[in-house]
């Protein structure tokens, strides 16, 4: 009866550390709101407000979200990069950079962009390079009003109907509704001028002022078809 007793005892003793480490480490896990890492290997961090709301992502190219507008998800191929949510749950924003090998050639392309509220980009700056030939700047575009969510929905139903005049009426309106023109480009292009076109609602430029590499400084304004009407020095373009 002696080492019964003494076992039982033992296993008391045994029980109550357990309990008592086990909350111990229980009371630390939920209290302490901060670590300090030297270092850390992540493919993915997501951001969140205290009501699980996802406000920010940065991830590798694998593990990046899809586009969200509405709650409605449409796939897209994208590099590495973070992204930015509003408190509604769509997307508003974020940085990309990417680059690519092939064949002695390659490509890269960087950028910060701006969405508009319920659609794409308004307002980026942008670098995309081909082989040396580059062009970077800030880039701005006219977004409708239309939500993009029901753009994309529109889409599929459009994808989905019989080829016909119908179809094709459908897709002429949806491209309609969803025209997104640049509307101001100020930076560098590919020819190596430092460049600030202006474009008209139809994405049509119709300011353009630039300097060539070589320092010949000009300013052109264009008729609707993109030819000069009056330019600056006087090159003898009638108004």
């Amino acid at each position: 009866m002696t080492n019964i007793h003494r076992r039982l005892r033992l296993l008391e003793i045994y029980a109550a550390i357990s309990i008592a480490v086990f909350l111990l480490l229980a009371v630390t896990a939920f209290t302490r709101s901060r670590e300090k890492f030297a270092e850390i290997d992540v493919e993915r961090i997501n951001v969140r407000e205290k009501n699980g709301q996802l406000v920010m992502v940065a991830a590798n190219s694998s593990r990046m979200p899809d586009p969200v507008i509405n709650g409605k998800a449409f796939k897209t191929e994208r590099p590495a990069g973070m992204l930015f949510f509003n408190g509604l749950g769509d997307e508003n924003g974020g940085l990309v950079f990417g680059a690519v090998e092939g064949k002695g050639k390659y490509g890269a392309y960087h950028g910060l962009s701006f969405d508009k509220y319920k659609q794409a980009q308004a307002m980026a700056l942008v670098y995309n390079d081909h082989n040396g030939k580059y062009r970077t700047g800030l880039q701005i575009w006219d977004r409708p009003e239309i939500p993009l969510d029901q753009i994309l929905i529109r889409q599929e139903e459009i994808d989905k109907m019989p080829s016909g005049e119908a179809k094709i009426a459908a897709l002429s309106k949806i491209k309609v509704d969803n025209h997104s023109p640049t509307r101001v480009y100020v930076g560098k292009n590919a020819d190596r001028d430092s460049e600030v076109t202006l474009y008209d609602a139809n994405g049509r430029a119709r300011i353009k002022m630039f300097v060539t590499a070589s320092g010949t400084a000009k300013l052109d304004f264009l008729d609707a078809s993109g030819k000069p009407i009056y330019s600056l020095p006087d090159d003898g373009v009638k108004k």
